[in-house]
């Protein structure tokens, strides 16, 4: 009767220890690259929202004007999607969130930045009280596990772009 020696099997644990790790290493998580997509997804979301709705002719009525709508912040809080039933699923950022310039900081010193979208897709700095056309590039930057993305919004167009 033949039986396997102990250097055999140590072997074969060596190997199949070694395929477990190759294995585990190439499913990592792509946190940063499914953030990034999402966020821009979630900016050109606003920017669809925004367009044909025009903020500041609301007609004599006084009557309550959305001056939201079209508009996104620019900060983990609320970016992350919140299910409104049970079917649905939280969305949960990983990111570290930079802005560049002209940063205005929360009660909790967390960088925010509202960006909205008029209704010819134009990107403006804030929401439409004061006339605030983006006219140079906005850059917002992405950080996870020493890497980091870039999304450049485009003046005029309003067009975002990632950058790797």
């Amino acid at each position: 009767m033949r039986a396997f020696t102990l250097i055999e099997l140590i072997f074969v644990i060596v190997i199949i220890g070694t395929m477990t790790a190759v294995g585990f290493s190439s499913f990592k998580p792509k946190y940063l690259i499914n953030d990034v997509n999402f966020i821009k997804a979630k900016i050109q979301e606003a920017q669809f929202l925004g367009l044909g709705y025009e903020h500041n002719n609301f007609g004599g009525g006084g009557g309550d004007a959305n001056l939201t709508s079209g508009c996104i912040e620019i900060k983990e809080s609320s970016l992350e999607e919140n299910a409104t039933n049970k079917n649905e699923v939280n969305y949960k950022l990983h990111v570290e969130i930079k802005v560049d310039d002209e940063t205005d900081y929360d009660s909790d010193n967390s960088p925010t930045e509202v960006l909205c979208f008029d209704s010819k897709g134009r990107p403006h700095h804030t929401d439409f009280t004061t006339a605030t056309l983006l006219t140079q590039q906005k850059v917002f930057s992405f950080k996870y596990s020493e890497k980091e993305r870039l999304i450049t919004i485009e003046p005029i167009t309003g067009y975002a772009i990632i950058t790797y």
